[in-house]
């Protein structure tokens, strides 16, 4: 069954003997519910109000304090008490909309005694560790997707381990996770609509390379007060200073994946969810920069990946930004197929058909509920209780491994393997 508010998903723990000492704290964090939130700095009931920093507002991270102040306007205990962000003049119009304390770097409003949760919302590259930096603040933390840059691996291990060490409440940005559509995909695989599965296919298409080339406010903008190179670097290469890296970070391989670590968390969460998926045990990849090559581009516009399950099923997953006409996803099984129509991979679809082996296919009214509210909800539910979120830490380990492996098999045009053991990536 998919996860909801009520039914999250429970994964196994992973078995790398160095997280084991980890375990014990674990418990109390994925066990029994507590009715009071406890951070670094204050109590609060269960209605008490809940103060929330923003690290990062620019596109994605506004559209965050958006859905925030919604969920005020509806009566919900919150406030937004303090943002951030390496862009001075992007800080300033936060801060003036929301009320907010502006905080020119993100250890500064960790320092806030009034936070309790922080959303992050800052170029890949930095959410690992300005999400470590949190949860050893005493924060909690909804960490947009990807979890981590897909050179992050050994990151994002030490960033599960923190969160269990710690006894944080931790969502990865995986809205799908939250909604109510996938949910009735599940429940039909359950139920043995199509028996056991052995293949997914999906995709993301677009036409256009707007998602990478994000526009540049100031095309004369230099590092000093109102721009802070080093904080947008972290711990990137350390290059000379380039307006386009700064505003347009999307187009580097230093702080981007392009469609695999962009697009494909959309596409590939919910089936990673549906079927429990922890590691693959092999993954290739290709593709590369086949139409948008005019402007020092560094990641692909066409990705496409196979990831094979210990599970004996196949995930395929494509994506090109040169075109964007559909090809409906499906889920082959022993006993028939699931494709779905017109596919939202943020919230739902229009609908699904089930097509049996034998009989006739059947049709089922799908929906495109706010799976971004619903997964703010549900974080702050869990912040509440200290239940464990629909997309936690784990479920995003799990996915990030999966993203780093193809990242690796495809820059290094190798095969990369997953060793369960050691609990390593092998090219």
């Amino acid at each position: 069954m998919m996860p909801s508010k009520e039914n999250p998903p429970r994964f196994t723990r992973v078995s790398r003997r160095k997280f084991i000492a980890s375990t014990a704290t674990s418990a109390a964090f994925f066990g029994a519910a507590s009715s009071v939130l406890i951070s670094r700095n204050n109590v609060l009931g269960a209605n008490g109000r809940i103060g929330v920093g923003f690290i990062g507002v620019g596109g994605r991270g506004s559209s965050h304090v958006g859905v925030v102040k919604k969920l005020i306007d509806t009566g919900q205990p919150l406030q937004i008490v303090a943002v951030n962000d390496a862009y001075g003049p992007r800080l300033r119009v936060a801060a003036e909309k929301t009320g907010a304390r502006a905080y020119p770097h993100h250890k500064a409003l960790l320092a806030d005694r009034d936070v309790d949760v922080v959303c992050i919302a800052s170029p890949d590259r930095l959410h690992i560790p300005q999400a470590l930096d949190a949860i050893r603040a005493g924060k909690d933390v909804y960490c947009e997707k990807p979890m981590g840059h897909w050179t992050q691996f050994q990151a994002s291990q030490e960033f599960l381990r923190e969160t269990r060490r710690l006894s944080r409440v931790v969502q990865i940005g995986n809205q799908g996770n939250s909604s109510s559509a996938w949910t009735k995909i599940g429940e039909l695989i359950q139920k043995g609509a199509v028996g056991r599965v052995q293949h997914i296919q999906a995709g993301y298409y677009r036409s256009g390379d707007w998602g990478e080339r994000m526009p540049i406010p100031d095309a004369n903008a230099k590092p000093g007060p109102d721009l802070d190179w080093e904080a947008f670097l972290g711990d990137a290469p350390k290059v000379p200073y380039d307006v386009r890296r700064f505003f347009s970070w999307r187009m580097f391989l230093d702080y981007a994946g392009g469609p695999c670590t962009d697009l494909f968390p959309h596409v590939f969460t919910p089936f990673v969810s549906m079927f429990g998926l922890k590691f693959p045990s092999l993954v290739v990849a290709s593709g590369g920069i086949f139409k948008y090559d005019n402007y020092g581009r560094e990641v692909p516009d066409t990705f496409n990946m196979c990831l094979d399950y210990p599970e004996k099923l196949s995930v395929v997953l494509v994506c090109t930004l040169t075109n964007q006409f559909n090809a409906e996803p499906a889920i082959r099984g022993d006993e028939g197929a699931i494709t779905i129509q017109n596919t939202s991979w943020e919230g739902g679809f229009d609908s699904v058909t089930v097509h049996p082996r034998k009989g006739t296919p059947k049709v089922i009214p799908g929906e495109k509920p706010d799976s971004t509210t619903a997964h703010w909800k549900n974080f702050l539910h869990c912040v509440r209780t200290r239940e464990k979120p629909v997309s936690d830490v784990e479920f995003g380990y799990h996915v990030q491994t999966a993203l780093c492996m193809a990242m690796l098999a495809f820059l290094n045009k190798k095969v990369a393997q997953f060793d369960g053991t050691k609990e390593e990536i092998v090219l």
